[in-house]
């Protein structure tokens, strides 16, 4: 643990320089920094405490491999800290999240900082249903990319490739577009179940 450091888990360090010329910001550029300036005070706050808890909660920790020591708790919360501050956290939530690819990252951690910054949210219920909006819209896109692929299957004649019945007959080929209609059938509900979850979480904050 780092001591005498009232840093947050995300927050940006910054050094003075004396030597350095003093940066005129706009309006804009003033309230941005207004803003984060609030935010990371508000997050300093929430993480001082946080820390307090995590000590008295040590206890209902105790045992379980990986955590056998107040100091290792602390460390833990502290860490966890640092993940929901930047993202890193709801990412391990999507789900295989050494398989995301580079764009599906950046657009979620993008969007996720686009959010915090429009809606001024610096409570943790503002930033809980940011990301909850976000699984939802990651969920949707998910089963979109889903719906997609089967297309390139049912319909490959469109891509210049033969069909399905070229390739395995006419009968396999009829069962086969039956089943992978059937998947897509069931795809589209759960699709919009999933944009229902982001926009009652983008509600919610709005």
């Amino acid at each position: 643990m780092t001591q005498g450091n009232s840093e947050i888990p995300g927050q940006i360090a910054t050094r003075s320089d004396a030597k350095s010329e003093p940066i005129e910001l706009d309006s804009d550029e003033a309230r941005a920094a207004a803003h984060e300036a609030r935010v990371n005070r508000d997050f300093n706050v929430q993480f001082r405490i946080l820390k307090n808890q995590a000590r008295t909660s040590y206890e209902h920790v105790a045992g379980p491999a990986g955590v056998r020591t107040p100091e290792k708790w602390e460390k833990i919360v502290e860490e966890t800290g640092n993940k929901l501050a930047d993202g890193g956290y709801l990412l391990s939530q999507l789900g295989a999240e050494r398989c995301l690819d580079y764009e599906t990252t950046a657009a979620i951690l993008v969007l996720r900082q686009n959010l915090i910054a429009e809606q001024k949210a610096t409570t943790a219920a503002a930033i809980m249903a940011i990301d909850s909006a976000l699984i939802g819209y990651a969920n949707m896109m998910r089963l979109q990319r889903f719906i997609g692929n089967v297309c390139l299957t049912t319909e490959r004649q469109l891509f210049g490739q033969e069909p399905l019945s070229a390739l395995h007959g006419a009968q396999t080929a009829d069962r086969l577009e039956a089943q992978i209609r059937d998947i897509t059938d069931r795809l589209i509900p759960l699709q919009e179940k999933c944009q229902k979850m982001m926009l009652r979480s983008l509600s919610a904050i709005g």
